[in-house]
């Protein structure tokens, strides 16, 4: 497997330049957020960067609304990891714990940005690439697999989430954490369960979780791209930015 991101502490909040934060402001519009306010919700589309100014911003529990992770995003840090690039959706929510303004650019402007300015790119990829190593280990995500250690079903879309990069927490069947999190989800019973957002997945499999999550890419027959890139971990998906840029039509392909 692709090793990536050794060291997490320096790469989640390595700064941008400050030419990097002009050219971002040039492109992007300015927003505040109030104290309080969600950013961004479990499923919502990564459609863009937000790099913040002032204020700060906190990951929280979509149900219950604690700070789920003790650390906080603060002003010269930005938002996002590897899947703002390659259009899925959030695996955690966020919002303002104060007045925050931040500089808000879409994933197009960025992508064009990012290949105009190889170092931000570089920086950027890297912070990415880090923070999606830091949410598989530390299992900063809203995706809870209920029953991995027992049921074939939910076995298979741990596989698929592991060998995906896809940060999941897998709960036993039989814990006191997988009672808390039914309740909290109302769900009936004690079997198996994929629980996504404070949402349950009925009938999970692999393939309903990829649409779920915005994994799931649907080409036209007789569509022809110029790039096929085999790998969506962090070199697979800057080589799709770099084609990108390039002109060329790139399909980035996983399990």
């Amino acid at each position: 497997m692709e090793s990536f991101a050794n060291d997490l502490s320096q790469m989640q909040r390595t700064p941008l330049h400050a030419d990097h934060v002009e050219a971002l402001r040039e492109v992007g519009t300015i927003r505040t957020y109030g104290a309080g306010d969600t950013i961004i919700r479990p499923g919502d589309p990564l459609e863009e960067l937000l790099y913040i100014e002032s204020g700060e911003i906190e990951v929280v529990h979509p149900i219950t609304l604690e700070r789920t992770i003790a650390a906080t995003m603060g002003a010269s840090q930005f938002t996002g990891e590897i899947g703002t690039l390659s259009g899925a959706v959030s695996m955690i929510q966020m919002r303002a714990c104060e007045t925050s303004t931040v500089i808000a650019v879409q994933n197009a402007d960025l992508i064009k940005l990012m290949s105009r300015i190889p170092e931000m790119s570089d920086i950027i990829l890297t912070v990415f690439a880090a923070r999606r190593r830091g949410n598989i280990e530390h299992g900063q995500t809203e995706l809870k697999l209920i029953g991995a250690d027992v049921d074939k079903d939910i076995q298979k879309i741990a596989v698929f989430a592991q060998r995906n990069r896809i940060a999941a927490q897998l709960i036993d069947l039989e814990s006191a954490e997988a009672d808390a999190e039914r309740t909290s989800c109302d769900l009936q019973g004690c079997g198996p369960a994929v629980i996504f957002g404070g949402e349950v997945i009925y009938d999970p499999t692999p393939e309903k979780l990829a649409r779920t999550l915005g994994l799931e890419l649907v080409i036209p027959n007789g569509e022809v791209v110029d790039v096929l890139i085999v790998g969506g971990g962090p070199a697979g998906v800057a080589a799709g930015v770099y084609a990108g840029a390039e002109g060329l039509s790139a399909v980035v392909a996983e399990d």
